[in-house]
């Protein structure tokens, strides 16, 4: 049976490669995304930043496991959100969790 929901939301996990001496230290959380429709998608403009970060900022609504530097849990706030889609490899970490759930991703080779 397929459930039509008219606003569906998700969570998946996010890992991120955050750059350290010598390499990367492997990170990672638990992002709550709003899964957007084909229709809503085409409103925003991949090909521009600006257009990536409203994106972003739409489908990206909660998360779990983020911490500041004092190891204290980080509650969700527009603020924080744009925090971290400012930094590179978080920003692409969460569009790869996103568009992998989206895509039903490694149902097996």
């Amino acid at each position: 049976m397929l459930k039509i929901v008219k606003n569906p939301e998700f969570t998946a996990p996010v890992k991120v490669q955050v750059p350290a001496e010598g390499g990367y230290a492997d990170m990672n959380f638990t992002a709550r995304f709003k899964a957007l429709t084909v229709s809503e998608s085409e409103a925003f403009d991949m090909m521009s930043i600006r257009g990536t970060d409203d994106w972003l900022r739409t489908i990206l609504i909660g998360w779990d496991g983020v911490v500041g530097e004092d190891d204290q849990p980080l509650s969700f706030n527009n603020a924080v959100r744009d925090q971290l889609l400012d930094v590179p490899f978080i920003r692409m970490a969460i569009i790869q969790a996103y568009n992998a759930a989206m895509m039903g991703a490694k149902r097996g080779n």
